[in-house]
């Protein structure tokens, strides 16, 4: 691959982890209920936004960001049960998202973390 692929492709991949973490920061993110919120007193947040991060740490961001993630979506998904059960929602063809506003929004948000480990990982970067 040429060096303009090469660049366009991690360029990709840093775009990935720039928009996770706007989502992340506007949905005011937290990993645990009593967690802070994802914003600059994240170190993952400097590491996902700071243009003059170093991809290696782009990408170690990206992990532990989308394994915070992957936990709350798992909460949203029993939020959004017992939700279902208590105002006895009907789904006869099992098509409603399974999850809250938020987790849905979350499970975009994983599948932007995921390119982007994916394209740093095809890249040879490793945190």
């Amino acid at each position: 691959m040429t060096q303009h692929g090469e660049t366009t492709r991690l360029q990709h991949a840093r775009n990935l982890t720039r928009r996770a973490a706007q989502w992340l920061e506007l949905l005011s993110f937290k990993s645990r209920p009593v967690a802070p919120t994802f914003s600059v007193s994240i170190c993952y947040y400097h590491a996902m936004l700071d243009p003059e991060a170093s991809d290696t740490d782009r990408l170690g961001a990206c992990r532990a960001m989308r394994h915070a993630v992957q936990r709350r979506m798992l909460a949203e998904e029993f939020a959004a049960e017992e939700d279902q059960i208590c105002r006895m929602v009907i789904d006869p063809y099992r098509s409603h998202w399974q999850t809250t506003r938020d987790g849905a929004a979350l499970w975009a948000i994983e599948n932007l973390l995921c390119s982007a480990i994916q394209a740093f990982e095809a890249e040879h970067i490793t945190a």
